[in-house]
């Protein structure tokens, strides 16, 4: 019998390791696990949208760019959770704690 590991996927399209470590970082804080996968396409939406799906945990990631996108399953394509860029004053971790905060059904830490 193969088990499949209760993971957060992560699909990454960008040279910027420290938004990619920090995303990681947020998700490992919250105790929860993670896979990353490098992934062509340039829509982080489509990405997390996909990640989500490849997901058992039904939460995905998406960084394309200078773009970050967290996405759900159960959702509509065009309607994630949360979507950045990376030029605003925001902390990557933060998308990656309310990642995994999101599967624990806890609240989720507030984005400027």
């Amino acid at each position: 019998m193969e088990f499949i590991k209760p993971q957060i996927v992560i699909f990454a399209n960008t040279e910027n390791k420290y938004i990619v470590n920090e995303i990681k970082a947020g998700i490992e804080e919250e105790g929860a696990l993670y896979k990353l996968a490098d992934n062509k396409c340039n829509d982080a939406v489509e990405m997390a949208y996909e990640a989500a799906k490849a997901s058992v945990l039904g939460v995905g990631i998406g960084i394309a760019g200078d773009s970050i996108c967290m996405h759900c399953k159960n959702l509509e394509l065009d309607m994630p959770l949360f979507f950045v860029k990376t030029d605003m004053n925001l902390n990557p971790r933060i998308i990656g704690c309310n990642a995994a905060r999101y599967v624990k059904g806890l609240p989720l830490k507030y984005i400027d």
